[in-house]
């Protein structure tokens, strides 16, 4: 007999421009079951902010374990912001996940050059969003 362990719970930051996702997104973890703390940013530049303010010794926020990054936002788009968080050493242990409409087989090879740990092409159907949102969340945990 195999006994189900709960999962650990995550703080996963969700970088995207578009707040109809995050309305979905927001829905998808609960639709899951999923017991994360869940914070969004805007764009690329309000996504290092946020990393960076993690650091600050006076800071109540930790850096997050798992980061869903859309590519195509304003400001700094998620290829800017990813090659910044992996030349910085202290967010080497972020886990960030391409999650984006849209990802080209040019986009998977540099950012994966970067270190991202997946590419996730966001799904249109919400059951697919969840499932997604799931199996993302499950693998951060596992790696």
């Amino acid at each position: 007999m195999t006994t189900e362990q709960p999962m650990r719970s995550l703080k996963v930051l969700i970088a995207d421009d578009d707040q109809d996702d995050w309305y979905f997104a927001e829905l998808a973890f609960k639709e899951a079951g999923l017991d994360h703390s869940v914070y969004f940013v805007k764009d690329g530049e309000e996504l290092m902010d946020f990393l960076h303010q993690s650091l600050a010794p006076e800071s109540i926020n930790e850096l997050p374990d798992l980061i869903l990054l859309d590519l195509n936002m304003p400001k700094k788009d998620g290829r800017v912001a990813l090659q910044e968080i992996r030349a910085d050493s202290r967010f080497e242990k972020v886990n960030v996940v391409i999650f984006s409409t849209c990802i080209s087989d040019e986009d998977k090879a540099y950012t994966s050059s970067l270190g991202a740990s997946r590419h996730v092409t966001k799904p249109f159907e919400f059951t697919e969003l969840v499932l997604t949102i799931k199996d993302i969340c499950e693998s951060c945990v596992v790696a």
